[in-house]
This record gives C-alpha cells, structure tokens and sequence, in this order.
C-alpha cells in the first residue's frame, strides 16, 4: 500500500497507541523521501530523517545538528515536551533560571560532556559487570515472584509484575534511592510519559494535568534529597553526594540543575529497559522458533538482547536544530529548521540490515541505533543491556509456560515506545 507522503501521519501520539509504529510510512519515506519537509497543522514542521545512514550523519555532527535549540522532542502544538509538564510552574515557584536547559539532555558539547561525566562512571562496563550477578539474582527472584502470582491468577500484567521490576530496582540501588520509595517513583516515572492510573489521579484531574502533578510531586522528592545531600556529612546515597560536590568547570551545580539531572535520570532508569523487556516478550512469543533456539542455546543471549533492542526500538525519536546551512542526502535544510531522527526506521533500514523484517536472535551483524549515536549516545546503555540479560536469563526456563492474552494498551508517545499494559497467561 502506497501512502500519500502530504498526509501520512507519523506525528500523532495516539496514532502510535492505537496502531503501533509506522512501519509502512517509514518505508516509504526511506525509499522516496528520506529528509522529508513533515508540515502538518496541529505541530511544527520539522525535517523526518527516517534511513539508517542521515541518522547516522546527524547524530555525528552534533555541531551542526545540536540538542539545545528550541525543541528537543515531538509535541503537539499547545501541549509540553515530554518531560518537560509542569516544570514552568514549579520552577517559578522556585526563582529558577528559566535560561537554564532542563536536563543534560539538552546541552551541546563541552558542557554537555563534562556535565555527563559527574555520573557517566556509575554506568561504565566494569561497573555493570561487578553487579551482574546481583541484577541475575533480583532477576530470578522477580521472576519466581512473578510466576507464584500468575500460578494463582491464571494471568496477569506482565509490565508492572515484572518487567517494571528490574530496573526500578537497578535505578534504586544505584541512586542510593530507600528501597520504600520505588513503588512511588514507578508512578512518577509513568507520569513522564503521560501515563497516569486512575487510582493516582485527583477528583476533577484530567489526565496531562494529573501527570504535571505527578512530575511536580517528583520533582519536590528530589529538592529534599538535593538539600539533605546538601548538609554538612552528606545523605545516605554515595551517588547523590558525588553528585553535589562534583564541579563543572570548576562550579557546583545548583539545585535546579540537580532536580533535572536525577529527574532525567529516574525516567530513563526506569522507561527504556521495561519497555524493551516487554516487547522482547511479545518478540519471542510471538517468533516461537527464535524461542527454542534461544532455549536450546542460551550462549544466544548477548545477540537476542542486540535484536530486542533493534526489534523494539525503545525510543522512537529526537529533534535536533540545524545551525547552519547543511545538505543531508541531497536536500538542502536551512539554518534554524528542526530535524527528526526516527530510530526505529533506521533499524529497519534495507540498506544495512539483512532481512530487517525478521526478529532474529543470530544477529551477529547488528548496528542498531536504539541508544543513538555520537555525543548523545544513551548514558545508561550499558546499564539497559546488562539489565536485558539478566532478565532473559531468568525469564528463559518460563517462556513456554507464558501466552499473550491479547489484552494490551501502548504508550501514546512519540518519543518513548512500549506497553502500558500486556496480558499474560499462564499456559501449564
């Protein structure tokens, strides 16, 4: 089916709920159109980049294509940037510089950089190697838990009994975060992303202005860890204090340039690797076949978890602004235009995959761009994949007793991709 490239939509939040990916519009845009000037009336135009290679090049020339202009992630017109609800208002309240960016996310180079690096030794391959076998334990232990109930329910929601599980807890232990505060920052987490439980929203609330509460209500947690890090001996969390008396150019961050440092932190913590690990779960159900060769070869694991990530493509996309004239695959884009780079289009791109359209965990030939790329390549990679395979080693000896019970809502978001809410069964 071909499309007409004037008024496919892959900008709609709700479109991604309903329907999932794009995934034929993004061919399309591949094979056609690859740098596509997207107008639309309800959001601000901006460039979709959809192959594997401009990707590539964008996300490699942080220079030119930078994080810290006016929009960092798709919105429609009149509604906040993910992540980005309420702040205005609690930063008011507060006398916060409204100069100052909201994250790391949204610095370039070098503040970017040395900014990072305060916690970028946290998440090094030797620190996820030195508590592998903790996070295979929490695993195992998640996993048993997780069977006993759904042996007494006969089923259940695989994303908050157990997906959620693991890198809450990961994201715990690591901010020195008390074990009693998980389960609220789960629900401040899913605030994040607009997802708001009836049973947490107030009276009269409509979901976005439940979720701004939620974010707010996070936001004012981390203030009174921040201050309590702050006194004299420090807090009981070695990375918050790390945190306060780093420097940056030889200046302490201040407590609104903490909030959003721990603020961005706990959401990507918690949201990639869930949702990776409940779409790798319908990935291997339903590709029974890639299920008994994973089982019959465990050794298969560290590529199965490169596939999950390509297959499922946990963030969906990034806006960068142009700031200087550039010509990208033939098409001009001017100084000022804002640029979208779709990840999961670029990790099904014909060019570089083989058979991209087959979950195949032998995939030893795999530069996905799940994590990014270049200067913004995703701090918490290495966490998310030594979390991805602690999981499907435990996960491993249940699959086969584990059906889809058809039951599911997708996150409507078009930045972060995944499932609020997936049935399972119990099948033996």
């Amino acid at each position: 089916m071909r499309f007409n490239l004037d008024t496919i939509d892959i900008h709609t939040p709700g479109r991604y709920a309903s329907q999932g990916f794009p995934w034929r519009e993004w061919k399309q845009l591949r094979d056609e159109a690859p740098v596509f000037w997207y107008e639309r009336d309800d959001i601000e135009p901006f460039w979709a980049v959809t192959r594997h290679a401009d990707v590539l090049t964008v996300s490699d020339n942080a220079r030119t294509f930078i994080n810290g202009g006016p929009r960092l992630r798709l919105a429609l017109k009149g509604e906040p940037e993910l992540l980005r609800g309420g702040l205005d208002s609690f930063g008011t309240s507060r006398s916060w510089d409204p100069a100052e960016p909201p994250d790391i996310t949204f610095m370039d180079d070098p503040r970017h950089r040395q900014t990072r690096k305060l916690s970028s030794w946290a998440f090094t391959q030797g620190c996820m190697r030195s508590v592998a076998d903790h996070f295979d334990a929490l695993a195992q232990e998640f996993t048993t838990r997780f069977m006993e109930n759904l042996t007494r329910t006969g089923h259940c929601d695989f994303v908050h009994e157990l997906a959620a599980k693991l890198p809450l807890a990961a994201t715990g232990e690591i901010l020195g975060l008390a074990p009693d505060d998980w389960k609220q920052l789960l629900v401040w987490s899913n605030a994040m992303l607009g997802e708001v439980a009836p049973e947490h929203m107030q009276p009269g609330e409509s979901v976005p202005e439940a979720a701004e509460r939620n974010m707010n209500e996070l936001r004012a947690y981390l203030e009174d860890l921040i201050h309590t890090h702050r006194a004299p001996g420090g807090g009981p969390s070695p990375f918050i204090n790390r945190l306060v008396t780093g420097r940056v150019n030889g200046e302490l961050l201040n407590d609104q340039q903490l909030n959003g440092y721990l603020f961005l932190l706990i959401g990507a913590g918690n949201d990639t690797t869930r949702n990776a690990t409940s779409g790798g779960l319908v990935a291997l159900l339903d590709h029974p076949e890639q299920l008994a060769r994973l089982s019959a070869d465990p050794t298969l694991i560290p590529r199965a978890v490169e596939e999950i990530l390509r297959w499922t493509s946990p963030v969906i996309s990034f806006l960068r602004t142009c700031t200087e004239d550039f010509t990208l695959a033939g098409q001009p884009i001017r100084a000022g235009d804002t640029v979208c780079v779709f990840y999961p289009s670029a990790n099904r791109d014909e060019r570089v995959f083989r058979e991209p359209e087959c979950f195949d965990i032998t995939r030893d030939d795999n530069p996905h761009l799940s994590f990014g790329f270049g200067a913004h390549f995703c701090l918490g990679t290495n966490l998310a994949k030594a979390e991805l395979r602690s999981m499907l080693k435990a996960l491993l000896p249940v699959l086969p007793k584990l059906a889809l019970t058809g039951e599911y809502r997708r996150i409507a978001n078009t930045h972060v991709s995944g499932y609020s809410t997936l049935g399972v069964r119990r099948i033996t």
